[in-house]
């Protein structure tokens, strides 16, 4: 049994390993083709009788920790051939993944799992977060005067990436995307569906006044809800964020927009797929508690989701605490309460 990085010319082997998880290959190319900062020695895995049988990729992303740019080693693609499994396979894997985040400089590392003690074993705590459940969207009282377009990479690129500067850039545990990172982003975002045929791809929503762009959401299907998966709003534009808030819900609800629409909204089917949780929307709120506060005076009921299934683990606490001026454990600590803080904030957007 071989485990260690992949070569360059094993990706197609990778892809076809991970395919027999969801059986849809293309999930996983979109990222490993077009995440930037994809490289094959982040890619880990273990080779028996000629043939890979289980794989782990260490996701490069920088996050935001009180000001501070703080490499992260986000772990996904987890996947072992199922005649390999309780054989020891994984864990080998999981403890080169250590090993090469701890050699690559990466200070605190991210996964998502359900096997939580299996990650527990090797240094992952699992962190409460919450999700905001927005339900009678299409209720919402709202401004109609806001146009509601969709994003055109060309011409909008520039004015999102300082939109979502200005509004994510203030909470902690938001990844920073310079220009690449927001190329590939664009291109790998989504959510693997839950039944074949559902969609996985965005539909990226804008609202504009007369001085431009004033929010925007990036919207998924999920599980059979519609799922915003990043938002953000110019400062004094809250209403924007609560338009653009009620048109998602009534598109998810088939009801005519009460807004000026423009562009081309075909990937809204993309909330009416089996009309399931037409009235819900899942997301982040209780980041930003004013505009929380604003749904609920506009119409909306907001409720939270506790999700466990985020993890956390610190690969250089001496690194982390040089950075933040701290004793390696205090900046452990201190990073620990940041991650489990109601008002940090982890976009479903960027997720691995």
């Amino acid at each position: 049994m071989e485990v260690r990085a992949a070569h360059r010319s094993e990706r197609d082997e990778v892809l076809d390993l991970l395919a027999l998880w969801y059986d849809d290959r293309e999930f996983f190319v979109r990222y490993n083709q077009n995440d930037p900062k994809f490289r094959d020695d982040l890619c880990l895995i273990a080779r028996d009788r000629g043939a890979i049988v289980s794989t782990v990729q260490i996701f490069d992303r920088t996050i935001n920790l009180d000001g501070h740019r703080v490499p992260m080693g986000g772990i996904g693609s987890v996947f072992t051939r199922e005649d390999y499994r309780h054989k020891g396979v994984a864990s080998g894997l999981m403890r080169l993944a250590v090993d090469t985040m701890v050699r690559e400089r990466f200070e605190v590392s991210l996964l998502f799992a359900e096997r939580l003690t299996f990650y527990n074993q090797f240094g992952w705590r699992e962190i409460n977060r919450k999700f905001g459940i927005v339900s009678g969207a299409s209720s919402l009282k709202s401004p109609t005067h806001f146009e509601i377009d969709t994003f055109d990479a060309t011409r909008d690129l520039a004015v999102i990436i300082e939109l979502h500067r200005s509004y994510s850039g203030r909470f902690n545990v938001a990844a920073i995307r310079d220009d690449r990172d927001w190329s590939g982003n664009l291109a790998f975002a989504g959510n693997q569906p839950l039944h074949p045929g559902e969609g996985s791809d965005e539909y990226f929503v804008l609202a504009r006044d007369t001085c431009g762009i004033a929010a925007y959401a990036r919207v998924t299907r999920f599980h059979g809800v519609t799922a915003v998966m990043e938002y953000g709003y110019r400062d004094g534009f809250i209403d924007a964020q609560i338009a653009l808030f009620r048109y998602l819900g009534d598109a998810a609800a088939s009801k005519p927009a009460a807004f000026s629409i423009v562009g081309d909204h075909r990937r809204a089917a993309l909330l009416r797929v089996g009309d399931t949780h037409s009235g819900v929307m899942l997301t982040h709120t209780a980041h930003d508690p004013l505009l929380e506060e604003r749904l609920v005076a506009s119409g909306a009921s907001v409720s939270h989701h506790q999700d466990n299934n985020y993890m956390w683990r610190i690969v250089a606490p001496e690194a982390l605490g040089s950075r933040m001026n701290r004793p390696p454990d205090a900046a452990a600590r201190h990073a620990f309460d940041l991650f489990a803080h109601d008002q940090s904030l982890y976009w479903t957007a960027d997720r691995f």
